[in-house]
């Protein structure tokens, strides 16, 4: 089997983020002008990378619009794929929120409703799945614009950490996290960066 690096990116800055409110919605708040320019930023980094294979994505808007600025760089069309989609959030979905990360400690205590939203152990699976389908079927290279929960999700399933056990891991719009698996036992993959602006000298020698 051949190793896999697979290269997750948050999107960039959306009007959500911006604004402060939760959504999975598909075709909802857009890159901002600043998320824009971060992806353009992010897209340079990319650059680095020796031949990159494919380039796939989260079917929600500022996701996918990351992906495009991203393929316009690097010379690829994304592809969409259902598993990289926004976690679930059933009622709290268009919820405005104070604190971007505290909503899921109040869920965790009961303070908000929770109905619908998509749990743990599930979001995990598919983002799993999603890695295992990459490492069986492709090799070298794979670029894949996600979501913080999504990305967080993959790297809890290595760390074996649950939702509020990985609250703490920071994944800012635009950050690139890395993961090398040699295995289709994801659990086994390596990460080499997580939530990192750039590429640096010392990250690229881990490939």
């Amino acid at each position: 089997m051949d190793m896999v690096v697979l290269v997750f990116i948050r999107h960039a800055q959306s009007v959500s983020n911006l604004n402060r409110i939760l959504s999975d919605d598909i075709n909802k708040y857009p890159l901002t002008d600043e998320g824009r320019q971060q992806a353009k930023e992010v897209a340079k980094e990319l650059r680095k990378l020796n031949s990159i294979n494919k380039l796939f994505s989260s079917p929600i808007l500022r996701a996918y619009q990351t992906a495009t600025i991203i393929g316009e760089e690097i010379g690829l069309v994304p592809i969409i794929d259902d598993r990289l989609r926004e976690r679930e959030l059933g009622e709290l979905n268009n919820l405005k929120i104070d604190e971007i990360h505290n909503w899921r400690i109040k869920v965790y205590r009961r303070e908000l409703p929770s109905k619908g939203l998509e749990p743990w152990e599930i979001l995990m699976k598919r983002i799993a799945n999603f890695v295992e389908d990459i490492v069986e079927n492709e090799k070298g290279i794979i670029i894949a614009v996600s979501h913080y929960d999504p990305i967080r999700a993959f790297l809890s399933h290595i760390l074996d950490l649950d939702d509020i056990g990985s609250w703490g891991i920071s994944l800012p719009n635009a950050s690139i996290s890395i993961i090398k698996c040699e295995s289709i036992d994801t659990k086994k993959c390596k990460i080499l960066a997580i939530g990192t602006p750039i590429l640096t000298s010392e990250i690229l020698s881990k490939f």
